[in-house]
Formats: structure tokens, sequence, C-alpha cells
């Protein structure tokens, strides 16, 4: 459930009605799902793992065809989708909801940018948020130094900032940035270009977004998809922007994320519309 609604059984129910089967599967550490022996180490790179695990588990049904199995993947499941084709040509095609093109940390920045703009945070303050970002992740993304040296570098970073409250509230903030920086997600994500793999990526691809997603930027990284599709020569893909819509497909006034709630549309009907379309076009009605 995300934020009162539940887009992937929107999707999924759609897609049944059409007779396309879907699997849904939970979220590591989420219902019967277990969290791994080192939940606190995992990156998108071992949800790959369990992407490719949902395939073979499909492929091994009688009922479904095991040469038209695809994956959806919505945000960070449009990172994991093209790294699980090029690890297994037999996936049929991939739809990334909301993907990325860009380089992680150049999407946080631009997140924040858009996000603190529409939330009519000073554009002064906006700058300097954006500066500390830029030199935090450039940081991150050093090869050659050890995780000391990033360490005290960030903390001399956050020190010199002028938002950084005195005394102990300010002790507290270095460490907690500090906590979540040294987290083996976001050092992954930060350094992860997705081009590269969407490059190698050979089976049709759908990606779609709104033209108000400010988690994932729409323009940026349609855009940066669409280019690393084109220079890998992939011979069947479409992108296409959805006007109106926000990160979850919901029509929406800002495409804030303090707006998904207070939505009470789930999901985009148009949008249900033409994955399902493109797949049949495809593949036919019997997936």
């Amino acid at each position: 459930m995300i934020f009162e609604h539940r887009p992937f059984l929107v999707i999924a129910d759609h897609l049944a009605r059409m007779g396309i089967a879907a699997l849904r599967v939970d979220d590591r550490g989420v219902g019967k799902s277990t969290s791994g022996s080192e939940p606190e180490k995992a990156t998108t790179e071992d949800h790959v793992g369990d992407a490719l695990s949902g395939f073979d588990y499909l492929k091994g049904r009688s009922e479904i065809d095991g040469t038209q199995i695809g994956l959806m993947g919505h945000s960070e499941g449009g990172v994991i989708a093209p790294l699980a084709a090029v690890k297994n040509e037999d996936i049929a095609f991939i739809i990334l909801m909301a993907g990325t093109g860009i380089r992680g940390d150049l999407l946080l920045v631009k997140q924040n940018e858009l996000i603190s703009r529409a939330s009519g945070v000073e554009q002064q303050e906006i700058d300097s948020g954006l500066k500390l970002s830029r030199q935090l992740f450039a940081l991150l993304r050093e090869d050659d130094i050890s995780k000391e040296v990033t360490r005290s570098k960030i903390e001399a970073l956050l020190r010199e900032s002028p938002d950084l409250p005195e005394g102990e509230a300010g002790d507290a903030e270095v460490a907690k940035t500090i906590a979540e920086l040294e987290i083996p997600w976001i050092r992954w994500f930060v350094r992860h270009d997705p081009a590269p793999i969407l490059e190698k990526v050979r089976c049709p691809v759908l990606a779609i977004n709104g033209s108000l997603d400010l988690q994932v930027p729409c323009k940026d990284n349609l855009a940066a998809i669409g280019g690393a599709l084109k220079r890998g020569l992939n011979p069947d893909y479409e992108v296409v922007e959805f006007p109106g819509l926000n990160h979850l497909f919901q029509h929406c006034k800002t495409g804030l994320p303090s707006e998904y709630g207070e939505i009470e549309e789930s999901f985009s009907v148009e949008v249900l519309e033409k994955m399902t379309t493109w797949i049949l076009l495809r593949f036919g009605k019997k997936i």
C-alpha cells in the first residue's frame, strides 16, 4: 500500500481482465517475504535476483507461456528490470514506469530541487542545499579513498554548512546524515548510471512517466532512456509522457508527494490501457 492506495493491485487486476497473467510479490521483509541474512547491506542489484526468481517461478508454471514473460517495474523497479533483462535474455519485454535514465546522484539532486521549488522554498535556500548535496554525492562516488577518509570529509562539509544547528542538535544531525550516506543502498544508487545497461537491452521496452513526476523528473529521464535504447540499437522501444500525472501515475495539481494520499484516483486509466495495448499488440491475447 502506498499512501492508502494499491496501484499494483489495480494494475494486476486490469491485466488479468485483459487476459494477461501477473505475479505480485511482497518486497523483502514485507508479509511472508524474508529480508535476507543482511538486509541492511542490500542494494538495488540484490533485488535483481528477486525479480529473476519470480521470472523463473512463472516459467515453471504449466499455464504460462514461458516465451512471453516480461517485467514491469515502477521507480526503483524501473532500474531493476533492465538489469534483469540484460542478465536473462529470455525475458520477453520490460515496462519501465517512472524508471530512471540518469545517474543516481544527478537524479537525487534534481528531485530535491523540484520538490523544494514546488513546496515554496526560497531559491537561495534551494541553491545552498543543492550545492551541499552535489559535494556529498561526489565524495560517495570516489573510489580511491577509504571509508574513514570519506566520513571525515563528509563531516567537514556538514560542519561548514550555515544551515547546521549549533550544539548537540548539530552533532545529532551530522551523525544522522553520515549514517544515511553510509547505507550500502545509497552508495550504490548515487553511482549507478542506467544508460550503459539500457544500451544492452535487446527485448521490447515501453518507458512511461507523468509530466508532473517530481521524484523521477519526466523529461530528463525519458530522454535519457530513449537515447540509451537508440544508441544500443534496440529494435522495439517506445517512450511515452503522460500529461498531468505524478510519480504514482495519478492526475494531480502539483506533483508533490504530499498530494498522493489526498487524490482519490489510484492509477490512471489511460496508462493502464496503454500498457495492456502495448503488450497485446506484441504478444496477442494469450500471454
